[in-house]
């Protein structure tokens, strides 16, 4: 958890990363961040392990609000290949692997430059 901020923090992407909620307890971990990138852009993530169960759901934005990509484990697209793990892009839902937040940091970056 603390990682993602530091992984953030030392991208040189971000303009601001606010913290939302933190719980860093023993049998639960969640985090959920908004974190402002230098294009103007937005990049939420949300994450929580709890007694061996794991939820994420990485979105990123543009300012207007339009979906760039977003990624998660929520468990409704059944027919994808590598269910639960998926990716939203635009209107589409497609395959991907269980995406890292220092992942995501390099697709943003190759994105903007």
């Amino acid at each position: 958890m603390f990682g993602i901020i530091q992984s953030l923090k030392n991208s040189g992407l971000f303009t601001s990363i606010d913290i939302i909620e933190l719980i860093d307890e023993e049998t639960v971990k969640f985090v959920k961040i908004e974190a402002k990138v230098i294009d103007g852009s937005i990049f939420y993530i949300s994450e929580l392990n709890s007694l061996g169960k794991e939820k994420y759901s990485y979105h990123w934005q543009k300012k207007d609000g339009k979906l760039i990509m977003r990624w998660d484990n929520k468990p409704h697209w059944k027919n994808i290949a590598t269910f639960p793990h998926h990716k939203h892009i635009e209107s589409s839902t497609l395959p991907s692997h269980r995406i890292t937040v220092a992942e995501i940091i390099e697709i943003i970056r190759n994105h903007l430059y």
